[in-house]
């Protein structure tokens, strides 16, 4: 009886997943405000949320990908720190749209927008000129994996590969749980992920060249963590491929320098 009660109520999900799709099939809806689709668009946005959405265009850091108004390399957040990975690449600055994004995605169960970041992503990534071979997630803990119920990151991370015609390779591992990104301050993010993370399938590492994917880029802290570990490994080089990077606010922390592991 329970194995016939099991195939009774597989039968039915796969029936609602069907009436779901047909109700609100795929690409027609905009993924932020939930208007109909009435042309193809490049991305899965109307007219009025592509408008509003914050692009980055123009002048950028050098290493972080922030919108810079001057004629400097580097905004003050990246003049006052040093990085390991070469420089991180994003589409949007996290704000306004692009955060009810990523928040829908993390927090609201929205798996399907970790596509419509994946396409921003990866056509960002071919207009930067830069070069990857293999694609790595920045991982969760098992406690939190079990919390949210997948890795954003991850899903990310699938769509791009597919896009880019690129392996997706989980090489990063977080052993050990740490607080909350989010309440601490620069130089508290750096202290508190150091020794988190460790290299798995160490000989796919080795000599390639790395994109490191994650959803924001916020003070580096992440991506310099998962970078020692990765050039730790003999990576060939890591460079960081965010949707959106976070505009610094006036108060700039400096965060203590990340020395090389060659």
């Amino acid at each position: 009886m329970k194995g016939r009660g099991e195939a009774v109520r597989a039968v039915l999900k796969r029936a609602a997943k069907g009436l779901a799709d047909a109700l609100y099939p795929e690409a027609v809806t905009c993924d932020v405000c939930g208007a109909e689709l009435v042309a193809d668009t490049r991305y899965t946005l109307c007219a009025a949320c592509t408008a509003a959405m914050p692009f980055i265009r123009g002048h950028r850091c050098l290493n972080c990908g922030v919108p810079i108004s001057d004629e400097a390399d580097y905004c003050l957040r990246c003049q006052r720190t040093s990085a390991l990975f070469r420089r991180n690449i994003s589409p949007l600055c996290y704000s306004g749209e692009a955060m009810e994004l990523v928040h829908a995605l993390k927090f609201g169960g929205k798996r399907y927008i970790a596509k419509l970041l994946g396409a921003m992503m990866a056509d960002e990534f071919i207009r930067s000129g830069e070069e990857g071979e293999v694609i790595v997630p920045v991982p969760m803990s098992e406690a939190e994996l079990k919390r949210r119920g997948f890795n954003q990151s991850g899903l990310i991370a699938e769509d791009i590969g597919k896009r880019l015609g690129m392996p997706v390779l989980p090489a990063l591992v977080k052993v050990r749980e740490t607080k909350p990104q989010k309440e601490l301050t620069g130089k508290e993010r750096a202290e508190n992920l150091k020794g988190c993370f460790t290299v798995a399938y160490g000989e796919y590492v080795r000599g390639r060249k790395i994109v490191l994917v994650d959803d924001v880029f916020t003070t580096g802290s992440t991506a310099n963590e998962c970078t020692r570990m990765l050039l730790r490994a003999k990576a060939a080089s890591v460079t960081v491929l965010t949707a959106a990077v976070t505009v610094p606010k006036n108060r700039v922390e400096v965060l203590p320098a990340q020395k090389s592991e060659e």
